[in-house]
């Protein structure tokens, strides 16, 4: 550790690393270092607390600042500070802020931003007398810094060089980011992140020695569960004491525990167990030091000035660990995995994790890897060995980055914090539904606690100089436990959340923040409210019969019950161990089968049920009026509820209204006025429900499961806005979110972009558009890396509110770095978004509301007038074509008759054409691989049968970022294609069809497509392509149907193709400005070709 520097914003490992911690021998570096030597030991004479903000200028920001070669300019003393510019090489550079001698940063970071911003720069040097906090004003929301021990510098020889390399006026090349400064900060974040990916190494090999471990342990004790295997038991264990380290390490890291006491510290730390696991190979007691951790976490201390906080809760409770707590293991075994959790491979060796270094987030990239394993079942006396699963995929997890996380939450959460009164913040009602480890929770955490710290500076509560480090932390307990809630149907999922708010939230005197009650295990997408039960019945499609009406009085009385003990664990006070530990049995009671809600919860499973028990009988409408008026036998009904209550255990349903009835009733019972979450906000789970990846028992569970959800989604009538074919998670999410966010309340998500694009997502799109004002929608590239996913895939950053209707979608695209989130603003009209018209949405898109990709106003201008000039291509009043698929490459194959290539194909075989076939205009029949009997491909395509004349046919997979996007060819007769290739089904002469042709494999044409496809040119988007129809016996028409033709004899004619593109654009009615925008958008086609294009355009005008 680098001795007198705070903060987050710098690596002290990633300084160290690249050299920042050696400041050189040369006679500059030296005599500075002696000039600051000199003057913090005067300084440290007379300084003192009575120094006022003019007396900290002079005495220590303009002599340090000055020291360092800047040209210090005071501009002006305001209240309790003095202001003044640095200047380097003529140009301001950054902003100085002068306090009173001792003041907290915290308290003047609005003071130092509003400086910076005003002088647009990025770096703002805060002095209170004893050290100096330097503030990004790039990055506002997040408060992130770096302070330097104004002493230390001067007397530590490496903090003295982290100054010389990074804060001298000659490292300040400008205001912009590209400084020594800026340069360290980006390579700090690069450096977390291999961090990150080295922890989730380390995760993975500590689970590995310690589930073995926790194997061979349990076979000499047999302390094993009958429903477990000692695999997923030792599994199990082997997770909690992985988190239990993990959260001692953060936890000291940050000052969180008393590291400072003496005997604390030396023998109830990880880090005291540091030199032991490092040096030595077999080292003794180190499990048993382990254990005793764990026991005085879980119990805490108090013995003479030592104060130890119990951590309450399930991570440290040996009732949730009883083998951790009971077994001995093998010392050699526990030593791999702390030296895994505590070290990283580097060059030279391991190299020590700095926890400090990593936020809390990071815990994120835990989970994930976490989700990437499970046990395998290993021999009678072998090791347990960890494989490679597919939960992860098959849930379509993946970690959010810090950046990413807090702008979503800041523009989802803004509208309602902003000029918010306290008490107003305090009773928001803040969700996630997917939270896996919990970034977004944090992220709006911390959010809040900011809002409603600057909600008591301007309500007058509070002076901004009066709010202390501790308070601001109650703040953020007080949120945490107020306002956050979250669901996710993984077990881990929620323990590590629950960790990750800790951490978020820990004080050094009080016990754990109570979570169980807001944050749950549960399917978020399997779940009814009683008023859904008595729609329709159980397990049939949408449309059967509803149930009679119920007691509502008896669900008034149990929902008022529930909901006066959710409140009270809500509001209840959390300072001491038994407080929490009421809570706890409060909760316990509530949530029993002897809860004011069980029976309604149990109507609710088995109602539920019926779409996923393939073994139980319909339960009819009969029966389900009898439960709910409580007039069916017990037996009966006793045997129906054990049955629901299995399914319900395996599928964790989740009735929202039932498991927060506090969030949607008041404690009368009443439904509340405004019912339903203030915001919800998350990146849910992208997988498409299919269960067609994986080993083939993998396959058949995930097969399963998406078939019985895809059941529920369509038949049970709580979702509404699915299409056809096979669902996308986050599509169900998405409309889960819509019902759940209160009338006027926010939803911010991270989607794929197909939610913007794909067939079939059309139906939620346009409720979305219909029923919610979407305030921003940022379009994100992954090309380098911010998800573990393809780097050719987009996904999208929706925010909206839940009221009004969608008139202009306000676009944002071309986003690739985390940086650039950091310049997207929190509230109000983003400048750079280009408002794309309902209008033109439905012009070019037709019924399917498909968001095209306008980059640019340019953009948005030149579609908008193509879309209203000229008649969309499969328009029964424009040219009214149709596509569509022949022969299918994979079902279709054993009908194939493989040739050589070069050799004469098969006696009566029809070449089968693929789409690598065909590149624009031309069609490489002779590079067919298959062949196909006339007789079959006519039996196969039936009345579909075209072989037998030309037809223009293009090709499915491409890509915006390909050299051409939309590549099209007319298929010579006696030829049959496969389903990489549309055809054409419209009856159209020769002529026509090289005119199309011409048209198709256009740079105007690809653009227009461009705005529009993702991997696949579908035949919507081809069909609603804007597409003039001239005069057939006119000169334009004539002249591209006979380049287009000619072309596909010579498709390497540059004169002929250039002579087409420069026609095909006239026929548009594009200007010069116009066309020669259109071309810079194919930056890997050849200039020379797009030169060519716009001179034989200039000759048609």
């Amino acid at each position: 550790m680098i001795a007198g520097l705070r903060g987050s914003i710098l690596s002290h490992d990633a300084l160290s690393a690249h050299g920042f911690t050696e400041a050189g021998a040369s006679g500059e570096a030296l005599h500075l270092r002696h000039a600051l030597a000199s003057w913090q030991a005067a300084l440290s004479r007379e300084a003192g607390p009575a120094w006022s903000a003019r007396t900290v200028f002079d005495r220590v920001a303009d002599p340090f600042c000055s020291s360092l070669g800047f040209h210090v300019v005071p501009r002006s003393s305001v209240r309790d500070f003095m202001h003044a510019m640095l200047q380097a090489k003529g140009h301001v550079v950054a902003v100085a802020v002068a306090a009173p001698w001792g003041r907290d940063h915290a308290t003047l970071w609005r003071e130092c931003v509003r400086n910076g911003i005003g002088a647009g720069v990025r770096w703002c040097f805060c002095f209170n007398g004893p050290s100096v906090r330097l503030f990004d004003a790039y990055r506002t929301h997040s408060r992130r810094f770096a302070e330097l021990d104004l002493g230390t510098v001067a007397t530590d020889p490496a903090t003295f060089a982290v100054v010389w390399h990074l804060l001298r006026a000659s490292m300040f090349s400008s205001a912009e980011a590209g400084n020594a400064l800026g340069d360290a900060v980006e390579l700090s974040e690069r450096y977390r992140s291999r961090v990150r990916e080295s922890l989730q190494q380390g995760v993975h090999e500590a689970l590995g020695h310690l589930t073995s471990a926790f194997v061979d342990a349990t076979r000499r004790r047999h302390r094993l569960r009958q429903d477990q295997s000692p695999q997923s038991a030792a599994f199990d264990e082997a997770l909690v004491v992985v988190y239990r380290v993990l959260f001692l390490l953060f936890a000291e890291a940050r000052g969180l525990v008393p590291t400072w006491h003496p005997v604390f510290r030396d023998a109830y730390t990880v880090e005291a167990l540091r030199p032991a696991v490092e040096a030595l190979a077999q080292p003794r007691g180190v499990w048993e030091a382990l254990q005793a951790i764990a026991r005085l976490a879980h119990r805490g201390c108090r013995a003479g000035s030592l104060r130890v906080p119990p951590f309450n809760g399930r991570l440290f409770s040996p009732l949730h660990a009883p083998l951790a707590d009971a077994l001995h293991l093998d010392e050699k075994a526990v030593r791999e995995a702390l030296l895994a959790l505590t070290t990283r491979r580097g060059r030279d060796g391991r190299q020590r994790i700095a926890y400090a270094d990593l936020g809390v987030e990071h815990l994120g990239a835990v989970y994930e890897r976490v989700l990437d394993f499970e046990t395998a079942q290993a021999p009678a006396d072998g090791p347990c060995v960890l494989v490679r699963g597919d939960r992860r995929k098959s849930t379509g997890t993946f970690y959010t980055p810090r950046p990413l996380t807090e702008y979503l939450v800041r523009r989802t959460l803004a509208p309602l914090v902003d000029r918010a009164h306290p008490d107003e913040i305090l009773r928001l009602r803040i969700l996630d539904p997917a939270m896996g480890s919990g970034a977004f929770l944090v992220a709006a955490c911390r959010y809040l606690a900011t809002g409603y710290e600057s909600a008591l500076i301007r309500e007058g509560a509070v002076g901004a100089a009066d709010v202390t480090e501790a308070e601001r932390g109650g703040f953020r307990r007080t949120v945490a436990q107020r306002c956050l809630f979250g669901v996710d149907i993984n077990p881990m999922a929620v323990q590590l959340a629950r960790l990750s708010l800790w951490l978020a939230t820990l004080s050094g005197d009080r016990p754990l923040t109570f979570f169980d009650h807001h944050l749950r295990t549960g399917n978020s997408l399997v779940g009814a409210a009683i008023a859904e039960v008595t729609r329709t019945t159980s397990g049939r499609r949408q449309g059967a019969a509803p149930l009679p009406l119920f007691d509502a009085d008896a669900l008034g009385h149990a929902v008022g019950a529930a909901v006066a003990s959710q409140l009270a664990l809500r509001d209840g006070l959390e300072d001491t161990l038994e407080q929490v530990r009421f809570k706890e049995r409060l909760f316990s009671v509530t949530t029993s089968g002897d809860g004011p809600l069980a029976r309604w919860k149990g109507i609710a499973d088995l109602w539920c049920a019926g779409w996923f028990d393939d073994s139980r009988a319909t339960v009819t409408r009969g029966v389900f009026s009898a439960l709910l008026d409580e007039s069916l036998p017990p037996a009966v009904a006793g045997s129906l509820m054990a049955s629901a209550t299995d399914v319900a255990r395996r599928e964790r349903f989740f009735h929202w209204t039932l498991e927060f009835p506090e969030v949607f009733f008041d404690p009368s019972g009443a439904p509340l006025p405004d019912a339903g979450f203030d915001a919800i906000l998350g990146n849910p789970p992208w997988e498409m429900l299919r269960g067609d990846t994986g080993a083939s028992a993998a396959r058949a569970s995930a097969s399963d499961a998406a078939v019985k959800l895809t059941r529920f989604a369509r038949g049970s009538g709580v979702y509404r806005a699915q299409g056809g074919g096979h669902a996308n998670l986050y599509q169900l999410f998405v409309e889960r979110a819509l019902s759940l966010a209160r009338r006027g309340g926010r939803v911010g998500l991270v989607l794929p972009s197909g939610f913007g694009t794909d067939h079939g997502s059309a139906l939620l799109r346009r409720r979305v558009l219909d029923s919610t004002s979407v305030d921003s929608f940022v379009s994100v590239q992954n090309r380098d890396g911010l998800f573990p996913i393809h780097r050719g895939l987009k996904f999208v950053i929706v925010t909206t509110t839940t009221d009004g209707r969608t008139l202009a979608l306000p676009c944002r695209s071309g986003l690739r770095t985390s940086a650039d989130f950091d310049r997207l603003p929190e509230t109000g009209v983003d400048a750079e978004a280009v408002p794309v018209q309902r209008e033109l949405l439905e012009r070019l898109t037709g019924e399917q509301l498909a968001v095209p990709e306008l980059r640019t106003q340019a953009d948005a201008a030149l579609a908008s007038r193509l879309a209203f000039v000229h008649r969309p291509a499969g328009d029964e009043d424009g040219w009214g074509v149709k596509f569509g698929r022949e022969l299918n490459a994979t079902d279709d194959r054993p009908h194939f008759m493989a040739a050589l290539r070069g050799c004469a194909r098969p006696h009566n075989g029809l070449p089968v054409i693929e789409g690598k076939h065909v590149n624009p205009f031309h069609v490489n029949v002779a590079a067919a691989c298959h062949h196909i009997a006339a007789a079959a491909a006519a039996k196969l395509l039936g009345a579909r049968k075209s072989f037998a004349r030309a037809r223009l046919a293009y090709r499915d997979v491409a890509s915006s970022t390909n050299r051409l996007t939309l590549i099209a060819a007319v298929l010579p007769p006696g030829v049959v294609t496969t389903h990489t290739l549309f055809c054409l089904k419209s009856d159209l002469d020769d002529v026509s069809q090289h005119f199309l042709c011409g048209m198709f494999n256009s740079f105007v044409a690809n653009y227009l497509v461009r705005l529009r496809v993702t991997t696949h040119v579908t035949v919507a988007i081809v069909e609603r392509l804007p597409m003039p129809r001239p005069p057939r016996d006119g000169g334009a028409f004539r002249e591209v149907s006979a380049l287009a033709a000619a072309l596909a004899q010579e498709p390497h004619d540059a004169m002929k193709a250039a002579t087409l593109q420069g026609c095909v654009a006239r026929i548009y009615g594009l200007t010069a400005g116009e066309f020669a925008h259109v071309l810079s958008t194919f930056p890997l086609v050849d200039r020379v070709e797009r030169d060519a294009a716009m001179e034989a355009f200039l000759r048609t005008i």
